[in-house]
């Protein structure tokens, strides 16, 4: 990775950061890179530090990546670029612009900051519920983080081989035992008709981070690949952003659009955190209807097409 010579002036300026924060950079001065990688050990001393409020923090590495809502309604993090596949065109992995705030790339799908990044928002939003649309969208590029890495850094003939060489490596066995309901979509015209379930949803270790694995061969790919909407999304040549415009996707398409994976900020209900109880519906399942306002255009219209049956049976465990 290229590294530049900055002071401590323009982490302050570019991160956003508060005099706490800084005073934990100022004595690590031979680590100042490591302030703009989301994630790094660095990073995660001056956000604990920090004297923000939960909910300051929440948005704080969006601000720090340059995160905007586009005309349709999708967060657009503009201090990113795009890697994409020179025969498929498709978004293969993300990185600063000009040396800026990005992801970790060494960051684990179980890593501590993640853990702490979703503690926080549970401080922020746990008693009334995930009502930031920015908030709420940051899941989809922390999603994109994860699949690159795991793709990334293993070894395997598919998706489901990796991450299990990646769950053998960290010695994090991955958890099975969710419903994958969700996660199955049909057209509206076969609902109540049952079908033999096609994706399986599988979580790390702290249930925070997910994947969608295809477990039968379709006209989608073969058996053991994520299913996930950053196979699909696409690059606006001209802007450098996701393209976020309905128009230009199929209905096709729409349907791993809506059964990607999602970043959970709390692994189930089951979890008590100060009293707040519901934390998983409240901060994870309610935002992602498409009544509340939160979905981009793209995941909204997908919806209208591909929807999950209550006539569903869970094989796979």
């Amino acid at each position: 990775m290229y590294l530049q010579r900055i002071d401590l002036s323009v982490i302050k300026r570019e991160g956003y950061w508060d005099e706490a924060a800084l005073d934990i950079c100022e004595k690590e001065s031979g680590r100042l890179q490591e302030a703009r990688w989301i994630g790094s050990d660095l990073y995660r001393q001056m956000y604990a530090a920090s004297r923000y409020s939960a909910l300051a923090k929440a948005v704080l590495p969006i601000r720090q990546m340059g995160g905007i809502i586009d005309e349709h309604r999708m967060l657009q993090l503009t201090r990113l670029e795009y890697q994409t596949d020179a025969h498929t065109g498709r978004i293969t992995g993300m990185a600063s612009k000009n040396n800026g705030y990005c992801f970790y790339e060494e960051m684990e799908p179980d890593s501590l900051f993640l853990e702490e990044y979703a503690r926080t928002v549970i401080e922020a939003f746990g008693r009334k519920g995930l009502d930031n649309v920015y908030v709420h969208q940051f899941r989809m590029y922390i999603d994109f983080h994860n699949i690159s890495y795991i793709r990334r850094q293993y070894e395997g003939s598919c998706d489901i081989k990796k991450l299990k060489a990646y769950a053998k490596a960290a010695k994090r066995p991955l958890d099975y035992s969710s419903s994958s309901r969700l996660h199955n979509r049909k057209l509206r015209k076969d609902l109540g008709k049952y079908e033999r379930q096609m994706n399986d949803k599988v979580k790390s270790k702290n249930g925070l981070s997910e994947f969608i694995i295809r477990m039968r061969k379709d006209q989608y790919g073969i058996a053991g690949q994520f299913v996930t909407q950053w196979d699909y999304l696409r690059l606006d040549q001209k802007t450098g952003r996701i393209d976020s415009d309905p128009k230009n996707y199929t209905i096709e398409e729409y349907k791993p659009i809506v059964e990607t994976e999602s970043f959970n900020y709390c692994r189930n209900d089951r979890v008590r955190v100060n009293g707040m109880t519901k934390l998983h519906t409240l901060l994870d399942v309610k935002p992602a209807n498409s009544q509340t306002g939160y979905e981009n255009d793209l995941k909204k219209e997908g919806k209208k097409y591909w929807a999950a049956d209550k006539v569903y049976k869970e094989k796979y465990r």
